[in-house]
């Protein structure tokens, strides 16, 4: 695979009893009791989010194409969520499709609490 691109600084994010709130209530979990730990699924979502602000995804993406994630320890109310990524080129479908893997890490104060990779098929070259 062929390394294309790092970001010099990381995008982060504070995670508030809001966000917690908000997320169970988009799953409409009906437990909306109070909890101190962010699931792991919500992780994910603000990881794609922060990514999608640094990359600008929406105009390229064509297919999530797989990922995979490890999660190391839980995230609590009031740490901020920081994302560092590395894009490597896959594979070239064509001329007008292209698959990158995105290696993603999740930072809680300079420590890593989950990584993924994440496939993505764009319709431009990064």
């Amino acid at each position: 695979m062929k390394f294309i691109k790092q970001p010099n600084t990381v995008i982060s994010r504070t995670l508030y009893e809001t966000d917690f709130v908000l997320f169970r209530t988009l799953l409409d979990s009906g437990n909306l009791e109070k909890t101190l730990f962010a699931d792991n699924r919500q992780l994910v979502m603000l990881a794609i989010g922060i990514l999608n602000r640094t990359l600008n995804l929406e105009e390229f993406l064509v297919a999530v194409v797989g990922q995979k994630w490890k999660f190391h320890r839980k995230v609590e109310i009031g740490e901020t969520l920081s994302v560092a990524y590395q894009i490597q080129e896959n594979k070239t479908l064509g001329n007008k499709r292209y698959i990158y893997d995105i290696k993603i890490e999740l930072i809680v104060e300079e420590h890593v609490v989950a990584t993924g990779i994440w496939g993505v098929m764009l319709n431009n070259k990064v």
